[in-house]
């Protein structure tokens, strides 16, 4: 087994390979700049990014790269399987609440937020032209890739990696796995307890497909003495008012994981739960904000039991 730890997308990463050949070790090595290249793609954070670009556009039409209509077409899918909730053009939302710089430069801004910059969001379905690589959006709506980003790119650098070997790759917390471990063993993977650091609400053994969690339990700030989080409820137009601290959603893929489980969380966890059970080929775990535990009905079908003991496992969360 061998492993690279690394910075990206503001996260920690993580990327393993179910190989000790010097062949993965030197594939592994690559995996960084994989991921550098997606972010100066993705990021809104850089002034220079493909995504700034769009932002700052003056028309309603742009001529997009391979990557950027790659995870657009992701996001189109995730605001199609949330029914709406999961939408990428709540970014003047996220600047108007504070979330308009790296999370690490908030900090206290000193000032109000006034209702009325949280109202009139374009917050529409983007549209993509017929023809592959032209964007089409209403002039005055921009984007935030943040969260499919992480899972496109989770699940994209599993694929790549999984040519060579059984691979598992971590970013920030949305997983992907090519497939089992070389024994045919699931790869463990733990789910923080946000409420107790250092301790698991449970794990979960992952064959295929992904598993991601969201939660409003870090990326929180005060702007003018009110309390915010990055979870935006497209219904509303605010951060989501939910009871849900944080929801963990093992799904095809950690693109799907990412968005249903962000969907959990806007619904809150009688809602949620009811949303998950409906959908049998996802199963999820919510950590209130009293400290009560739920599960879907299935989850159990894949966490660890006494037949099953891993020897490691990945935290989540």
């Amino acid at each position: 087994m061998r492993k690279i730890d690394f910075s990206a997308m503001n996260c920690q990463m993580m990327a393993c390979l179910d190989d000790d050949s010097l062949r993965a070790a030197r594939r592994l090595d690559d995996v960084p700049g994989w991921f550098e290249a997606w972010e100066q793609r993705l990021s809104r954070f850089r002034p220079e990014s493909e995504l700034t670009y769009i932002n700052q556009r003056n028309s309603d039409q742009v001529h997009i790269s391979a990557v950027i209509d790659d995870v657009l077409r992701a996001a189109r899918l995730s605001h199609r399987e949330s029914g709406g909730l999961v939408n990428p053009l709540v970014l003047p939302v996220l600047e108007a609440v504070g979330y308009d710089r790296s999370f690490e430069l908030i900090g206290q801004k000193g000032r109000s937020v006034l209702e009325n910059e949280l109202k009139d969001i374009c917050t529409s379905a983007y549209k993509l032209h017929a023809r592959r690589g032209l964007l089409e959006l209403p002039l005055g709506a921009r984007i935030d890739l943040g969260g499919v980003a992480k899972g496109w790119s989770a699940d994209r650098a599993a694929h790549r990696l999984g040519k060579l070997a059984p691979a598992l790759v971590d970013a920030g917390g949305d997983i992907a796995v090519s497939g089992a471990q070389t024994d045919g063993s699931p790869w463990p993977v733990g789910v923080s307890d946000p409420l107790n650091p250092g301790q698991h609400l449970d794990l979960v053994l992952l064959s295929r497909g992904g598993v991601a969690t969201s939660g409003r339990d870090y990326r929180r700030w005060q702007t003018g003495g009110v309390e915010f989080h990055h979870i935006i409820d497209p219904r509303t137009g605010r951060p989501a008012a939910t009871d849900v601290l944080t929801a963990t959603v093992i799904g095809p893929s950690a693109r799907a994981a990412e968005a249903a489980a962000k969907t959990v969380l806007i619904l809150g966890s009688w809602r949620g739960q009811v949303w998950l059970d409906e959908r049998p080929h996802l199963a999820g775990l919510m950590k209130l904000e009293n400290g009560e535990v739920l599960h879907s009905r299935n989850w159990i079908d894949h966490i660890w039991s006494e037949n099953n003991e891993p020897t490691y496992d990945y935290p989540i969360g």
